[in-house]
């Protein structure tokens, strides 16, 4: 039964670009409405569906401002030079982004609206000036299979627009826990289903590598005769290294003979332009014959850039790796996964800037040029850092020498983790006096505003940062900062909200001249509420 509320519906948010940063807060109420309705359990595929919809409503609408803009500008009509504009189009969005048209959008308020109201089993609305075609989203399926349906209706002020409703159906039920345990021969008659249903293949090896046995399948994906007169052919088509690294390697070394995820390109009678790239598990059974399981990855050279070898090598490569790339980068990455996404987009978003850096270290390695402990030390200081941006929800934009640059959603959350960083300072501080060495103190500057996250570099080196006014004036903050404290902008002051954060005392602002602007810019320090005053 649904919940009634008398609560007004909350005000629709207005997008223009998908560039900016609208999905957090869309989450957030999207959340609230599947509550009411008693769904919160199917979260994660709605708003999947949500983002699917907002996204495909969105770049109709950027289409149709283009087509307009061609014809006024141009004298394309769509009716002769439909394929004409939607390559042009494209390459638009690819050379410039959304920036143009979103601005052409905004100065003409040109939206998309999206909604959540309190109207029955409504779960969300997305009104826009042009129609929009939610059959042609990729989740039409999914949005079948949660048991919603898309209601369409007009906009009587805009009558080329429409509004679609996400809604419950009525008639939707939630399904009772009846899932059940299957016995081993259940269990095994499913697996068989699921191997002919995939065309899985079997293929049996003794521990010298002959060809015992070999399914149908395998030989039917390989093109080849269905008897047995192909499996001399079969079993020379299989690379060496297959045998080297599995049979005689994994098969007989590994623990318990078992291994998994091994890929290998098979090209029957070498044919170098007809290839199939399989993935390989199996195991050695107490007569040492080994029993492997295959499943086609791709055919042809259509799979050419995947590698072949053990998947559990490539986790290991990727291990090693990761820890090279950048936090933010990597959340995005599996962001933009789990969304159905091949890359990752520029965002527009307000966000506070931190520069953090150790002041005199230039000095501290010309000084220790010969010793090893210079890496030592400057990674203990950039591990404490980093662990008072993780603390406090930020992420490590990038390491510059002795220089860090972090960003964070909330600006009180940059101050905290500052405070935190200063803290862990004077702990190192105070360790490198008592064995005599000399002090590195932490200089930061922080900033707010505005900025646009995206990819900077070429395809062969690419950088996902943020660039704009915001990331200058934070570094020149910084470079005007006393060691040992922490120097914030007006705007940032004036955006965190202190009765969340009284653990920040902000002290009275200065104005400072710094390179690049015209004009003064208005900062305070600020320090933990615990500490005295000087």
């Amino acid at each position: 039964m649904t919940p009634l509320t008398d609560a007004p519906d909350p005000q629709p948010v207005s997008v223009t670009s998908l560039e900016h940063s609208i999905w957090p807060g869309l989450h957030a109420k999207l959340d609230v409405s599947l509550k009411r309705l008693a769904l919160a359990h199917l979260s994660a595929p709605t708003k999947l569906v949500l983002h699917d919809a907002v996204d495909c409503t969105v770049k109709a609408l950027h289409f149709d401002v283009f087509r307009r803009l061609a014809e006024a500008d141009f004298g394309m009509l769509a009716d002769d030079n439909e394929n004409n504009l939607e390559g042009l189009f494209s390459a638009e969005v690819s050379e410039h982004g959304s920036q143009n048209i979103a601005q052409y959008c905004k100065e003409n308020d040109w939206h998309v609206d999206i909604g959540f109201p309190h109207d029955g089993d409504a779960i969300v609305s997305i009104s826009s000036l042009i129609r929009g075609d939610v059959t042609s989203c990729n989740t039409a399926k999914l949005v079948e299979a949660l048991g919603y349906v898309w209601e369409e209706s007009a906009l009587a002020e805009f009558p080329a627009g429409c509004k679609l409703t996400l809604r419950k159906r009525a008639e939707r039920k939630t399904p009772a826990n009846s899932a059940i345990l299957l016995d081993t021969t259940a269990g095994l008659d499913g697996v068989r289903q699921v191997c002919e249903k995939l065309g899985y293949g079997l293929l049996r090896f003794s521990s010298a590598g002959e060809l015992i046995a070999a399914s149908r399948s395998i030989l039917e994906n390989l093109k080849l005769p269905v008897d047995e007169t192909a499996l001399d052919r079969l079993a020379a088509a299989i690379p060496f290294n297959f045998y080297f690294d599995t049979i005689w390697g994994l098969a007989l070394t590994g623990q318990n003979g078992v291994f998994e995820n091994y890929r290998t390109r098979v090209r029957p009678d070498g044919d170098e332009e007809r290839s199939v790239l399989f993935n390989v598990s199996g195991y050695r059974d107490a007569q040492a014959v080994i029993h492997t399981l295959w499943q086609v990855v791709s055919f042809d050279d259509g799979g050419a850039g995947l590698g072949e070898g053990s998947i559990l090598s490539e986790a290991r490569i990727h291990n090693i790796t990761r820890n090279y790339v950048p936090q933010l980068v990597e959340e995005k990455a599996r962001e933009a996964v789990r969304l159905g996404k091949d890359k990752l987009i520029n965002e527009e978003c307000r966000i506070a800037v931190l520069f953090c850096d150790i002041v005199g270290f230039t000095s501290f390695v010309e000084s220790n040029a010969s010793s090893e402990s210079v890496i030592n030390t400057l990674n203990t200081i950039l591990r404490r850092v980093s662990s008072s941006v993780k603390r406090y929800h930020g992420s490590i934009d990038k390491f510059m020498g002795d220089s860090v640059m972090a960003i964070f959603r909330d600006p009180g959350n940059a101050v905290s983790a500052a405070l935190d960083m200063q803290k862990h300072s004077e702990d190192i501080n105070g360790l490198r006096s008592r064995a005599g060495q000399d002090a590195l103190r932490l200089r930061i500057g922080i900033h707010w505003g505005e900025v646009v996250i995206g990819n900077v570099g070429t395809p062969e080196r690419l950088d996902w940062t943020a660039i704009g006014d915001v990331v200058n004036t934070a570094s020149r903050i910084e470079k005007n900062c006393n060691p040992g404290s922490i120097l914030i902008s007006r705007e940032l002051r004036d955006a965190i909200d202190l009765s969340q954060h009284q653990e920040i005392i902000c002290a009275e602002p200065f104005d400072i001249n710094v390179k690049g602007k015209r004009e003064s810019l208005s900062v305070c320090h600020v320090r933990h509420a615990d500490d005295t005053d000087d």
